[in-house]
C-alpha cells in the first residue's frame, strides 16, 4: 500500500474506528483530547450522584475522567464501534466491574435508555460523524432528566475561517462540521434551553451547554418494558 494510501486508510478510521488501526486511533484519542476534554469539562456543573452518558465514547478516557466526579453516580458510555467499545471497557475494567461505569454498543439516535435517565449526557469529538443532528438531539432530549444537560465539547469549528485553512483534514476523515449558530438553533428548536456557547480564546476550541427544561414531557414514550435495568 502505498503511503498516501496508508494515511487515508487511517484518517478513514476516525469515523468508526475498528481493528487495529481502530485502536491506533483510540490511543491517540485518548492522549490528544485529554486537556481538551478538561477544559470543556469546568463548563458544567457535576454533583457525585450524577448518571452521565459519554456518546461516542471512543477510547474510554473521558468516562474515567467522568467517574471520578460521580463517586456516588454512575457513567455509561456508547459508540457506534463495536471495537471501540471492547476499548474502552479494557480500559475501564476496573470501573465496570465495580458498576460504577456500563459500556454498550448503539447509535446516538436510537438508544436504549429509558426516558428522563441521564443528569449529564456528554459528547467529545463527536457530532462531527452523527447521522442526523436533530434525530441525536431528540433522542438526547428524551433520555436527559428535566433540567438535565447536555455538554457538546469540540476541537474544531465552523467559523469561516478554520474550516477552510483545515479543508483537506476535514475532507479526509469525513467530518461534517456546523456553525456554532446553527447548533444552537437546532437546538432551542427540539426544545433545550438555556444555551450556552463557549469558546476558548485564540482556539478553535468550542463548547456547547444546552438544558432540558423542568417541565419538558417527552413527545413519544418508548416501550421499555423487555429492556435490562440500569
Amino acid at each position: 500500500m502505498q503511503s498516501d494510501e496508508k494515511d487515508q486508510s487511517l484518517m478513514d478510521q476516525y469515523k468508526c474506528p475498528t481493528g487495529f488501526q481502530g485502536r491506533t486511533v483510540a490511543e491517540s484519542m485518548n492522549l490528544h483530547h485529554s486537556e481538551l476534554t478538561d477544559w470543556g469539562l469546568k463548563n458544567v456543573e457535576i454533583k457525585p450522584a450524577f448518571k452521565i452518558l459519554d456518546v461516542g465514547c471512543g477510547g474510554g478516557e473521558t468516562i474515567k475522567k467522568l467517574a471520578k466526579y460521580v463517586f456516588e453516580g454512575k457513567v455509561f458510555g456508547i459508540d457506534y464501534s463495536k471495537d471501540m467499545v471492547a476499548y474502552s471497557k479494557e480500559v475501564n475494567n476496573n470501573l465496570i466491574a465495580q458498576k460504577k461505569v456500563s459500556i454498550a454498543q448503539c447509535s446516538v439516535v436510537k438508544t436504549s435508555f429509558p426516558d428522563n435517565f441521564f443528569d449529564l449526557v456528554t459528547a467529545i469529538e463527536t457530532y462531527y460523524f452523527w447521522p442526523s443532528l436533530s434525530d441525536a438531539f431528540q433522542e438526547i432530549r428524551r433520555i436527559l432528566k428535566p433540567n438535565g444537560n447536555l455538554l457538546l465539547i469540540n476541537e474544531m469549528i465552523k467559523d469561516g475561517v478554520y474550516e477552510i485553512k483545515n479543508a483537506s483534514l476535514i475532507k479526509k476523515t469525513h467530518v461534517h462540521l456546523v456553525t456554532l449558530p446553527e447548533i444552537q438553533q437546532i437546538l432551542e428548536s427540539f426544545g433545550f434551553t438555556n444555551v450556552k456557547v463557549f469558546r476558548k480564546p485564540k482556539s478553535p476550541w468550542n463548547a456547547v451547554l444546552a438544558q432540558k427544561p423542568r417541565l419538558f414531557k417527552n413527545s413519544s414514550m418508548s416501550n421499555f418494558g423487555d429492556q435490562t435495568s440500569y
